[in-house]
């Protein structure tokens, strides 16, 4: 079966990237260029039970656009906005080619192993584009990962980053869901502010129900 998307990190993810498009907008963006990489298929089929969890989640945007891909959610959401959208899309595991764009989707299947193929293309490329990206944060799971996730942190010290970090899991979190934000606007307030709050009403709503029984 194809992979299902409707999972906490799809759901920050897709709520990231349509704050972003909402503030490119705002200051009076109306082209975009876009890449994504990694972009899979376009669309994926959704069980019930995942279209309750969305549904019932504060994440508003996210459900208008169930079932699509990151790049699907992307083009969707631009055009609702009026954003004029050209799109590079690829779905490659070999050595990328990364185009001029103002939003990069970084999004591959297990980044977290192997960050450091594509740490320094990340870092170099951060310097005039903005980059979400993905990462599933096994680092809970024991002493090992714990430090392969601090020395990936470590080569992003003093960059311009932020992150939204939800749990895999309400009773037993064994991962995190992170999306990260790196580039000239991870310092801008007016983008931060949005993105933060978003992080929290997820991470509140996805803990809280395991935070107390009686």
């Amino acid at each position: 079966m194809r992979y299902e998307p409707g999972n906490w990190g799809d759901i920050l993810k897709g709520e990231w990237l349509c704050q972003w498009l909402e503030w490119k907008l705002s200051g009076g963006g109306r082209q975009l260029r876009y890449q994504d990489p990694f972009c899979g298929w376009p669309e994926y089929p959704v069980t019930e039970s995942t279209r309750r969890r969305v549904l019932n989640s504060p994440a508003r945007r996210y459900a208008g656009y169930l079932g699509l891909s990151s790049a699907s959610l992307v083009a969707r959401h631009a055009r609702s906005l009026g954003l004029q959208l050209e799109s590079h899309l690829s779905d490659r595991e070999t050595a990328l080619d990364l185009k001029p764009c103002d939003l990069l989707l970084f999004d591959p299947y297990d980044f977290f192993e192997r960050w450091l193929e594509w740490n320094d293309l990340l870092l170099e490329a951060s310097h005039d584009r903005d980059i979400v990206v993905y990462l599933y944060n096994k680092s809970p799971r024991g002493v090992s990962q714990f430090r392969q996730y601090q020395a990936l942190r470590e080569r992003w010290k003093g960059r311009p980053l932020v992150l939204g970090r939800v749990p895999a899991d309400s009773v037993l979190p064994r991962a995190w869901h992170e999306v990260w934000l790196v580039g000239p606007s991870a310092a801008q307030a007016g983008l931060v502010g949005p993105l933060r709050e978003t992080s929290l009403q997820l991470h509140r709503h996805i803990s809280e129900p395991g935070v107390f029984e009686g």
